[in-house]
């Protein structure tokens, strides 16, 4: 089912990480970070990643594909060709050449030289078309051409470009990720070739998809239709065989996704330990050093300073009191 396809891959992934014998609690934790991104998949987003990796194969893409004019032979051209054809058959005429035999001549050549420009004009436009077709193979709208074959999985989009949907947007996660831009892994030589990994599925997928479009069911009810059938289910399962392996391929990137997770958090951490190592923070720590003991000290001369504005307090009050008696015993008297 194309519906289910990020679900399998994900299931695919823990099952191989929970065979792994030596470091399985690493590789199920790996397991884990890469089945959470393929389960967030959602479907836009697979047939998106397809149709913006084959966008090659669109109208629109072909209509402004510049090939150029077909050579012509130019009047001007033809003009001195001509002139020249005279010159020199005034040239020759006392030789006792005709000159009919020396405008052949320049005829057949440029005629040559013409044809032979077309050539290498038609020649060039069949290598790009080529090259375009390697990098490419996909027809337009493959996702929503009917597959023929029996077992073609029911719904509207195929599950060949949803595998290589998944495979597009695995690769553009792995080439966001700090730990596949850092040089660490040129030094270690666990840097896959990613131009080259979604190439090879884009055409394992094709061919898978190419067999079930170009395979048909058997007619009906005929005296061949069981020799028929056994043929074509040859196919079908050569077909299903080779999907199972692509499935393998797509979840073993999916596994490189989730074993680079570990290492962007270690990268991380020794970034944010490189950082608070360097001289700049081992200075702004020792000026916090000096802080905290400056700040006791300071802390216990405000104390010595309270203690005497609370002593001041005690004594200002106790003038108060007095002052305010001596008022009091004035008033007494008169």
């Amino acid at each position: 089912m194309a519906e289910t396809v990020p679900q399998e891959i994900a299931q695919r992934v823990t099952t191989a990480a929970d065979a792994v014998p030596v470091g399985r609690e690493q590789a199920q934790a790996a397991a884990h970070d890469a089945a959470h991104y393929l389960q967030n998949l959602r479907a836009t987003a697979i047939d998106d990643a397809y149709r913006r990796y084959t966008a090659s194969n669109t109208p629109g893409y072909l209509a402004h594909l510049q090939y150029g004019p077909p050579p012509q032979i130019k009047k001007g051209a033809a003009i001195v060709v001509v002139i020249g054809a005279l010159v020199v058959s005034s040239v020759v005429a006392t030789a006792g050449i005709p000159a009919i035999v020396v405008f052949l001549l320049a005829a057949v050549g440029v005629a040559g030289f013409h044809f032979w420009r077309l050539a290498q004009y038609r020649s060039r436009i069949a290598e790009r078309e080529q090259a375009r077709l390697d990098a490419n193979p996909w027809p337009f709208r493959a996702e929503r051409t009917p597959a023929y074959n029996p077992d073609a999985e029911p719904g509207q989009t195929r599950v060949e470009t949803r595998l290589l949907g998944v495979a597009v947007l695995l690769t553009e996660e792995i080439r966001r990720s700090p730990a596949w831009n850092n040089p660490i892994l040129d030094q270690h030589r666990v840097r896959i070739n990613l131009d080259a990994t979604l190439q090879d599925i884009s055409h394992r997928a094709h061919r898978v998809w190419r067999m079930r479009t170009d395979t048909p069911r058997p007619s009906g009810e005929s005296p061949v239709t069981q020799a028929l059938a056994d043929h074509v289910d040859e196919y079908t399962h050569a077909a299903r065989m080779a999907e199972n392996a692509l499935r393998d391929h797509v979840a073993a990137l999916a596994e490189y996704l989730g074993e680079l997770r570990p290492v962007e958090r270690l990268l991380g951490d020794l970034q944010i330990l490189d950082r608070t190592n360097s001289s700049a923070h081992r200075e702004l720590l020792d000026q916090l050093y000096r802080d905290a003991v400056g700040n006791e000290a300071d802390a216990l001369r405000f104390q010595h300073h309270a203690d005497e504005l609370r002593d001041l307090q005690a004594s200002l009050d106790t003038q108060f009191h007095f002052l305010r008696e001596q008022v009091a015993r004035t008033n007494l008297l008169r």
